[in-house]
C-alpha cells in the first residue's frame, strides 16, 4: 500500500527536500520532491491556504509545476471550510503532479478525475519552486483530496 505524503509545515519546507536531477529527471525538466506525510485532516487543513468541498467538472487546461505538466480542473465549490473561495462559484485547481516517478505525473491516475463531491486541500502559490506557475493546486499529490462530508 502506498503511503500518502505532504510537506513539513509550509511550502518553503519543500524546497529543502528538492534533489535536482538525482532521480533521473534532468534539472531543466524538473526536480524530485519528497513529501512528508500529513497525520490527519487537521494537519492537511493547517497546511492548506484553501479547503473546499466540491465537484470537479472538467479539465480546463494545464500548468507547469516542478518543471512538469499538471492538469487543471474547473471545480464547482459547494462548501468552504478555509480560505476565500465562495460557495456556488467555480475555481480552477491544478492536480499537483508527482515528480521523478515512472508512469508520469499521475501514475495512479489524476486525483481530480473523480465523480461526486470531494474535499480539496489547496495551496494558493507557486510553491516557491522554479518551473511552477502560481495558482490553486492540491497541497501534495497524495494529501490534496479527501472525502467530503455527506
Amino acid at each position: 500500500m502506498e503511503r500518502r505524503r505532504s510537506p513539513l509545515s509550509a511550502w518553503s519546507a519543500a524546497l529543502a527536500l528538492l534533489v535536482p536531477a538525482a532521480c533521473g529527471v534532468p534539472a531543466a525538466q524538473g526536480a524530485c520532491i519528497s513529501w512528508v506525510p500529513a497525520a490527519d485532516d487537521a494537519a492537511r487543513t493547517e497546511l492548506a491556504d484553501v479547503v473546499v468541498e466540491g465537484r470537479p467538472l472538467d479539465k480546463v487546461g494545464e500548468r507547469a509545476m516542478f518543471g512538469v505538466t499538471a492538469t487543471v480542473w474547473r471545480v464547482e465549490v459547494d462548501r468552504v471550510l478555509k480560505g476565500t473561495a465562495e460557495p456556488g462559484t467555480t475555481i480552477d485547481v491544478a492536480a499537483t503532479p508527482r515528480s521523478c516517478e515512472a508512469g508520469g505525473a499521475y501514475p495512479d491516475g489524476d486525483p481530480l478525475d473523480a465523480a461526486g463531491r470531494l474535499r480539496l486541500y489547496l495551496s494558493d502559490s507557486d510553491f516557491g519552486i522554479e518551473g511552477t506557475e502560481a495558482g490553486l493546486a492540491l497541497i501534495t499529490p497524495f494529501d490534496g483530496v479527501g472525502a467530503a462530508e455527506r
